[in-house]
C-alpha cells in the first residue's frame, strides 16, 4: 500500500502545480475559460479549443484539454456558453462540464456594458487503472474512484467599453462558501480579477496594443500576479503576446487570424521557480472559430 500511496501523492502534487499555470488562451483568446460573464460578448456562435502539454520530459506528466462554445444574441444582451475541460496527470483524470448564462446590460446607448455570468456543472475525478503500476486492489485507489460526481458553479462580473475591460470571477463557489468540507481537491482557484486597456490604431501596422494585469488566488499557495501584453499587427494578421507570472515564469505566444474567422495561437510557458531545475516548460495550442 505504501508503494502505491507515495506515487499517488506525488501525482496529486503534479496536479496542484498544473493549477498555477492554467490555460494560456484564457488571458486573451478565450476569456470565457475563466469568467462566465464573458460568454456571448460578440454576436453569433464562437468555438474554441485548446491543448496544453506540461513537463513533457516527465513520465505521466499533466496535460489539459479545453473545448468551449459560446453564443451572443443579436441584441447583444444575452449570452450562453458550454465548456468541457479535461486534465490528465499520470493515473489521475479530471473532467469538468459546465453550462453558462450571461446577461450583458448596455450602458450609454450600448457603448459600454456591465456583464453578469453564472456557470453550473459537474466534475469527476478518477484513477485510470490501466496506468497503475502495482497492486490494483489497493484500497486507497478504489476509495478514490468511489467518490460521487462533484456539483459546482462559478460567478463572474465585468465592465466593458470598446477599450477598457475590468472583470472578476469567483470559481468553485461551493468551496468559496465553505460547503465543501468532505471532498478535497488540490489547490483550487479561489478568485480571479483582471483589468486591461486596448490602444487602437486600425490604420497603422501596430493595430492593437493591450496591456493586462491579472490577480489570481490559489488555495494552499500564494496569490499570483500576471502582467501581460497583447499586440496585433496589420489588423489581426499577426498576433504576439507575452505574460510574466509572479511565480517567476513567463508565457510567450504567436498566432494569426484567417479571414477574420479562424485564429491560431501557439504558446510556451516556462516552469515556475520551484520546478525550473527539474523539467522543461509547457506547450499549448489554441484554436478559435467565429461563425459569421
Amino acid at each position: 500500500m505504501k508503494k502505491l500511496l507515495f506515487p499517488l501523492l506525488l501525482l496529486l502534487s503534479f496536479t496542484a502545480y498544473s493549477q498555477l499555470n492554467p490555460m494560456g488562451t484564457m488571458y486573451y483568446q478565450n476569456q470565457y475559460l475563466n469568467n462566465p460573464a464573458m460568454a456571448g460578448i460578440t454576436r453569433g456562435w464562437e468555438a474554441n479549443a485548446a491543448y496544453k502539454a506540461q513537463w513533457t520530459a516527465v513520465d505521466g506528466a499533466p496535460s489539459m484539454q479545453a473545448v468551449t462554445a459560446t453564443y451572443g444574441s443579436e441584441n447583444t444582451k444575452v449570452g450562453a456558453g458550454l465548456s468541457f475541460y479535461n486534465e490528465t496527470s499520470g493515473i489521475i483524470q479530471r473532467t469538468n462540464i459546465k453550462g453558462s448564462f450571461a446577461y450583458h446590460l448596455p450602458l450609454t446607448n450600448g457603448s459600454s456594458y456591465i456583464d453578469f455570468g453564472l456557470s453550473a456543472g459537474v466534475m469527476n475525478e478518477w484513477i485510470d487503472f490501466s496506468k497503475v503500476r502495482g497492486d490494483q486492489g489497493d484500497i486507497s485507489l478504489n476509495n478514490f474512484n468511489q467518490r460521487k460526481l462533484y456539483f459546482d458553479g462559478d460567478f463572474g462580473i465585468a465592465f466593458r467599453t470598446n477599450r477598457l475591460t475590468v472583470q472578476g470571477a469567483v470559481p468553485n463557489m461551493k468551496r468559496f462558501f465553505n460547503r465543501d468540507l468532505v471532498r478535497t481537491v488540490i489547490d483550487r482557484s479561489t478568485y480571479f480579477g483582471a483589468v486591461s486597456y486596448k490602444f487602437l490604431s486600425p490604420s497603422s501596422v501596430l493595430s492593437v496594443l493591450e496591456p493586462k494585469l491579472t490577480y489570481r488566488g490559489i488555495e494552499n499557495y500564494r496569490d499570483i500576479v500576471d502582467l501581460g501584453l497583447n499586440t496585433q499587427f496589420w489588423g489581426n494578421k499577426l498576433l504576439l503576446s507575452s505574460i510574466y507570472h509572479s511565480t517567476n515564469s513567463f508565457t510567450i505566444g504567436a498566432g494569426t487570424t484567417y479571414q477574420n474567422q479562424l485564429s491560431i495561437l501557439v504558446l510556451y510557458t516556462s516552469n515556475t521557480s520551484d520546478l525550473q531545475n527539474y523539467t522543461n516548460g509547457e506547450f499549448e495550442i489554441g484554436l478559435k472559430y467565429n461563425f459569421k
